[in-house]
């Protein structure tokens, strides 16, 4: 069969770190390695607008997307657009909010949505549709018939990691040069552990994984690390740290295999607290930036989002970090019902932490989440759009005129400025390509019409 991966563009809608952040589509990369026998195409029309072009020249015989809550009225247009050009073109959508959310995706231009993780399940359906068999034998997907979603049997989750092939990560390398992570150009992104034990209100993670936490081996994750084309590698675990023991083998294993690399990777403040010198470790090895999702700054909204964590942790956390010249991307969470002396606090208590490169996000109640029940009759829309996290689909206490001006304000005040980055440029911290970028993004987060302005298109 000619199978044909398409991640989505971006809407022009979302305000923000779009345009700081656009890596590899590792998801895609790591479904079509799961079908060497066939051929396969990733088009990646974030940078290249070639959909009906490559429908023309490629003349596949199944179509698979996937993307978070924004993407989706996007992924709809694309599934549409592909039975337009040829209504005979297997439709298959996943992820995670299609995984959550599959009434969203009950069109008659959608026939397969993947549920759960998608290696063994697509590979299992490709197999299924060639043979011309009947669906219904292929665990985890939700099919059409007669214009009806049927839903198979649940699949158990991926037991062994290790099990799974490595990306296809040669689908993409014409596309290299258009990606980059936050400051880093051509990225690689690494997969070590799938799942999360924790269940803050606000995400989606331990829902997806049912609860359930997964690693690679040590040894499977540096056979990946050594195909990696570059020298800037992300660790896309939502906790990096979950298990020190685990951890600590790879550092040895990537040290004596002598990879020169930096690293980026997401990390739970207690866990940093706990194992200051693992912290210490990567550092000497190469560790340049960890995401620390610090989420609030007073004890009883900490609490609130059921983080199971303290400011005092997160305090320790950022010291540990600056102790070892590791840039801090501190995580915080505002919330609707903030009033303009709320957002004074939180920049005073940024300024004062010296938190080099703080992300504000609005809370979000997620498709998919229990959340998102709870607060399901409050939401102001349902434009997945603008669930971006950087739009309220909440209502907020000030106008939301003057709600919007304070978050351009946050940023405004707290962000590193541009001389400041100018002068890491100088020293080699960061590429000159990465200035473009970051003022492209400060353009955006910091002017309060960019958010207005973007939410009234829609």
């Amino acid at each position: 069969m000619r199978i044909l991966f398409i991640q989505p563009n971006v809407s022009e809608n979302m305000v923000g770190f779009t345009s700081l952040v656009r890596p590899e589509p590792l998801a895609l990369e790591m479904v079509a390695a799961s079908v060497p026998e066939h051929e396969v195409k990733i088009l990646d029309l974030r940078v290249d607008p070639s959909l009906e072009a490559t429908l023309a020249s490629f003349r596949p015989d199944l179509v698979g997307l996937t993307g978070y809550t924004t993407a989706v009225p996007r992924m709809l247009e694309i599934c549409a657009e592909v039975k337009t050009f040829d209504s005979a073109i297997v439709t298959v959508v996943g992820g995670y909010h299609a995984t959550l959310c599959p009434q969203d995706f009950d069109r008659d231009f959608v026939d397969v949505i993947v549920i759960g993780e998608g290696e063994i399940t697509f590979s299992e359906l490709v197999r299924v549709l060639e043979a011309k068999d009947d669906l219904a034998q292929v665990e985890g997907i939700i099919y059409r018939r007669q214009g009806r979603q049927l839903t198979t049997r649940q699949r158990a989750l991926v037991a062994n990691l290790d099990s799974l092939p490595l990306p296809a990560r040669h689908l993409v390398d014409h596309y290299r040069h258009h990606y980059h992570f936050h400051f880093w150009d051509n990225p690689y992104l690494v997969e070590t552990s799938r799942g999360c034990p924790y269940n803050c209100t606000f995400c989606a993670v331990w829902i997806f994984h049912r609860r359930h936490c997964r690693f690679r081996s040590p040894e499977r994750v540096l056979e990946d690390l050594k195909t990696v084309k570059s020298d800037v590698v992300c660790f896309v675990d939502d906790n990096f740290l979950q298990s020190f023991r685990r951890v600590e083998h790879l550092h040895e294993l990537v040290e004596a295999s002598g990879l020169n690399m930096r690293f980026w990777m997401q990390a739970r403040s207690d866990s940093i607290a706990k194992r200051p010198d693992i912290i210490k470790k990567w550092a000497e090895l190469g560790l340049m930036s960890v995401l620390i999702g610090l989420e609030k700054f007073r004890e009883e909204e900490l609490a609130s989002v059921n983080k199971r964590n303290t400011i005092k942790t997160n305090e320790r956390a950022i010291q540990i970090m600056k102790e070892n010249n590791i840039d801090i991307w501190g995580a915080f969470i505002v919330d609707p019902q903030w009033t303009e002396a709320d957002f004074d606090a939180m920049i005073d208590y940024v300024r004062s932490r010296g938190i080099s490169f703080p992300s504000f996000t609005i809370l979000t109640p997620l498709p998919g989440t229990h959340f998102f029940r709870e607060k399901f009759c409050d939401l102001v829309t349902m434009n997945y759009e603008l669930f971006d996290l950087l739009h309220s689909v909440l209502p907020t206490k000030l106008p939301l005129d003057e709600f919007y001006a304070n978050m351009a304000r946050l940023y405004a005040s707290t962000t590193l400025g541009f001389r400041e980055l100018k002068q890491r440029v100088r020293e080699g911290q960061i590429p000159f390509s990465a200035l473009d970028r970051v003022r492209e993004l400060l353009k955006d987060v910091t002017n309060p019409e960019a958010y207005l302005r973007k939410g009234r298109r829609v």
